[in-house]
């Protein structure tokens, strides 16, 4: 037989329609004669594959139009390649046990998965394609190779202001970002982040030739436009065994984060029950996502233990996502160790870079405090009980504060016995009928500040949530609906505001002050008061500083005239005064001249 057999397609009136089928084209010949087998597609014929198995023994050539539409296309045999003048634009393709698929036109796309239980040598002529309908993966479980250089594209709704992002490649560069960053601004538009700096960690990193390291993260700044972009990186993908080493350092600023990123191109699991080594490194991960009005900034979340600190943070980091880790605490330096394997990975194709709502676990409270005029400013903290908590930094179960760099948005955090600042926080479950937890708020400008409950879920040990503001006095309830709501001057608040978890219904009402009977004012230093309430024996003074912290006491035991020299540098201090069920508040300016 001196022929060359082939299945040819053409002359389509519109086209070959093969329906939600299974097609099989194999081509018999003589086992004891050698000579290639083609499947073709002539010019202007159009096959047409919806929802269907086509499983190819041969050679694809297409010269045509191959549409694909929820198919699988399975190569089958050894020695085979896709070629032709028209590249195909695949949906899922597989690569059977013992074949070997070379793609010899460029072009050809993926949108669903890649599955290579045989071997495709993708030569610089494919690429796995990201829009707003998912993003095509390679999947983890094959057993063969997929080698030669593939693109992978990232679909960003918005382009405005950094992102996260990792290199699924081995090999791959900072050029291949070249056409979506400029790369000669004047103002590094990719830094890598180095945790062992004294100062800020991060690091300039726009040198065409510098490495996008597997397991390393990067921010970058795809610039000023809201419109959505479609970052594309190339090279020979990353497969199998991974692993980097991390530091804890102590540095001031660092404080032991590290910026890695997903090294595969898959989704991968944080939860994976298997394939991951974190030797000294914490279970939390932090993520970032860009300001929607300044380009240089941004807010964080944090991910622990099912555990959301926003509600949209969660355990499945996405292909080409950068995110930040920390390295234990311990006697520094610390050297952790992060490690993956194939374990890890999943076929998630629809999971967005920017973080979606997923379904939450139970039993927990997400509280939320930002600016009353400002919808967008709330910034978000999460408190939940384990019996395997304590009530110091577990990094098990809590994950720190990463506090915000966009100036609109409150940093709301809360406090371990320890001082750790806290962005997920596990208590302890205890007998004790009160639990009451410090809290942290730092605001950018003056303005009415409401915390309240965000999301509530689960049973709690604790029926009623209340929060106290040590400076007014007020308990306020935070059920059905509740808020408090203060005006608070910018500042680092620390010591001023409680959240209280409790059995018993609080009978403390927020207290409308009546500052009739309670005047005060400063002098040189000295404070000045006339207290008219006849049934004041027993009063007591108090001054606090814009931060909440208590700086002065003084006992009042009658009623009249009073001077008092705090001996307190000069600013704005916060007086109050209570006796009995009376209470009074008064924001003061301390001058000693």
């Amino acid at each position: 037989m001196n022929s060359t057999p082939f299945i040819s397609l053409k002359n389509g009136s519109p086209g070959k329609n093969l329906g939600r089928v299974i097609l099989v084209l194999l081509i018999l010949h003589n086992p004891g004669v050698a000579f290639p087998q083609y499947t073709v597609i002539s010019s202007g014929s159009l096959v047409n594959g919806n929802g269907g198995t086509i499983a190819l023994n041969t050679t694809l050539i297409n010269n045509g139009s191959f549409v694909n539409t929820d198919n699988v296309i399975v190569f089958t045999g050894a020695d085979r390649t896709i070629g032709g003048t028209s590249p195909v634009s695949f949906d899922n393709l597989t690569i059977e046990t013992g074949s070997a698929t070379a793609v010899n036109t460029a072009g050809q796309t993926v949108s669903g998965i890649l599955l290579s239980n045989g071997s495709i040598n993708a030569g610089g002529n494919m690429t796995l394609l990201s829009t707003t309908a998912g993003t095509a993966l390679i999947d983890g479980s094959g057993t063969g190779a997929v080698t030669g250089n593939i693109a992978m594209q990232r679909y960003l709704p918005s382009g405005f202001g950094y992102k996260y992002l990792s290199s699924p490649f081995q090999d791959a560069v900072v050029a291949e970002l070249g056409e979506e960053i400029n790369l000669l601004a004047a103002f590094s538009p990719i830094y890598r982040y180095d945790e062992n700096r004294i100062s800020s960690g991060w690091v300039s990193h726009k040198n065409p030739s510098g490495p996008l390291n597997p397991l390393e993260g990067y921010s970058v700044n795809f610039g000023a436009s809201t419109l959505p972009e479609t970052a594309e990186i190339e090279g020979v993908v990353s497969n199998g065994n991974l692993e980097v080493t991390l530091y804890n350092h102590n540095n001031p600023y660092t404080k032991g984060f590290n910026l890695v990123g997903n090294p595969y191109p898959s989704p991968i699991d944080w939860d994976a029950p298997s394939g991951w080594t974190r030797d000294y490194i914490d279970n939390a991960v932090y993520y970032f996502k860009a300001d929607s009005s300044d380009q240089y900034a941004g807010t964080y979340s944090a991910y622990n233990a099912g555990m959301s600190s926003d509600g949209l943070a969660d355990n499945i980091i996405h292909s080409m996502q950068g995110f930040f880790v920390h390295v234990s605490d311990g006697a520094w330096p610390v050297t952790g160790t992060l490690g993956v394997n194939n374990s890890v990975r999943i076929t998630d194709l629809t999971s967005p870079f920017l973080k979606a709502a997923q379904a939450e676990p139970p039993a927990f409270i997400r509280f939320d405090a930002g600016y009353s005029d400002d919808s967008l400013s709330f910034d978000p903290l999460c408190i939940y009980f384990d019996a395997g908590a304590t009530n110091r930094f577990d990094g098990q179960y809590d994950a720190l504060k990463l506090f915000n760099t966009d100036t609109r948005v409150t940093n709301f955090y809360s406090f371990g016995n320890d001082s750790a600042k806290l962005s997920i926080n596990a208590l302890q479950l205890n007998d004790s009928s009160l639990c009451k937890v410090r809290l942290g708020l730092k605001t950018n400008r003056a303005g009415y500040v409401i915390i309240s409950i965000k999301d509530i879920t689960g049973v709690f040990k604790y029926n009623y949530i209340s929060v106290t503001d040590v400076v007014t006095g007020i308990t306020q309830d935070l059920d059905n609906d509740r808020y408090y709501k203060v005006n608070l001057a910018a500042g680092n608040y620390q010591h001023r505001f409680f959240i209280n978890f409790t059995n018993l219904k609080t009978s403390v009402s927020e207290t409308v002050y009546d500052t009739e009977w309670f005047k005060i004012y400063s002098a040189h230093g000295i404070l000045k008061t006339e207290i008219d309430l006849p049934e004041c024996t027993n009063g007591l003074l108090k001054i606090y500083n814009l931060a909440g912290e208590n700086v002065f006491v003084q006992s009042i035991r009658q009623p009249g005239y009073h001077e008092i020299i705090p001996a307190l540098a000069d600013g704005i201090y916060i007086v109050t005064f209570t006796s009995g069920q009376s209470r009074a508040s008064n924001k003061l300016f301390i001058q000693n001249r």
